[in-house]
């Protein structure tokens, strides 16, 4: 953008225009994250030796968690006025990532292999949202733009 066209810009646009940009940097994040988590999880699965990618798996839920509560921030605080539902899902993410954290550590540290049954296929809509997100949010950065 042009320093001209920014000028013309009200400060409501701007502010707009840089709160969907910061969505879709964290978004990405939080997405990103949640494909390691896929990853590591496959690692694990039947496996000797298993404990390390356990840890791993672990850490990245931690901080995919974190990422997701700055998204899920950023979403209500600056892109609600542009996308309701775009600001409205990104808490959702963060709510099943919760979800999906106490599963995870129920089934590894309380031993409820049943939970497995229900870990696993939140983990496709956990992934379906976040790629429904990143999509959107392409969207309307450039309706915005």
């Amino acid at each position: 953008m042009d320093p001209m066209t920014a000028a013309a810009q009200p400060p409501a646009a701007s502010t707009a225009s840089r709160g969907i940009r910061l969505f879709n940097a964290l978004i990405g994040v939080t997405t990103l994250g949640i494909f390691l988590q896929a990853i590591t999880a496959g690692e694990f699965v039947s496996q000797k030796g298993r404990e390390p990618w356990i840890e791993a798996h672990s850490i990245i839920a931690d901080v995919t968690i974190v990422v997701a509560l700055v998204t899920a921030i950023v979403g209500l605080v600056a892109v609600r006025a542009i996308d309701r539902a775009l600001a409205w899902s990104s808490l959702v993410l963060f709510v099943l990532l919760l979800v999906q954290i106490m599963l995870g550590h129920l089934i590894t540290d309380a031993e409820s292999d049943g939970l497995i049954g229900v870990h696993v296929p939140l983990a496709f809509v956990i992934v379906g949202l976040a790629v429904w997100l990143s999509v959107r949010g392409a969207q309307v950065r450039r309706r915005s733009a």
